[in-house]
């Protein structure tokens, strides 16, 4: 049986892949019903707070930090390679991607999740991802939690404007469209 494994407060915690996926179903409907406080995410007091500094390697082991991207419109995304919701959005960001990273839009994928699931499944999956993928350590919410997410909600997606202040915080997955008003809106 597959079990993920984090660390959180000192206390290690052991879940099979099949209650992760149920647990995250259930708070993605929460969300969707607003039955969370989660859902209010346009209320976080991190909004238009300096983003918080992060380093993690990408796929090839090479670290990468955030402020190598600093000035562009970032899209900070965390998801997970069992996070049904996650899936379904990542052929939308690398259209986004595609589409206004010419104006300065750069998304930026933190699998929060072991390192050789991620390859297995970028591998495997049928759109060609066209943006960097960090890997999050599935030991440590260290990182989410640093940009508000504190109840291990996957995806979470946060929009960093071009001076490095958080924009836009949005937990559950995020449509084409969805992604393509916001990105035209911290455009402008």
């Amino acid at each position: 049986m597959l079990m993920m494994h984090f660390k959180q407060d000192g206390m290690i915690a052991m879940l099979p892949r099949h209650i992760l996926k149920i647990l995250g179903c259930l708070l993605s409907i929460g969300i969707a019903f607003g039955l969370s406080p989660a859902a209010s995410a346009q209320n976080d007091p991190l909004l238009n707070q300096p983003r918080p500094a992060f380093t993690l390697p990408d796929l090839d082991g090479k670290l990468r930090s955030v402020s190598e991207w600093d000035g562009k419109l970032l899209v900070v995304n965390f998801w997970a390679s069992w996070c049904e919701p996650c899936l379904r959005e990542m052929p939308a960001f690398t259209r986004l991607q595609e589409h206004y990273g010419n104006q300065g839009v750069q998304f930026i994928g933190i699998a929060v999740d072991d390192a050789q699931a991620v390859a297995d499944f970028l591998n495997d999956f049928e759109t060609k991802i066209n943006y960097p993928i960090l890997l999050g350590d599935a030991n440590t919410f260290a990182t989410p939690i640093a940009y508000g997410n504190q109840y291990g909600i996957l995806p979470h997606t946060i929009i960093v404007d071009k001076t490095g202040k958080i924009g836009y915080s949005h937990f559950g997955s995020l449509t084409y469209e969805q992604g393509r008003l916001l990105l035209m809106g911290m455009l402008l």
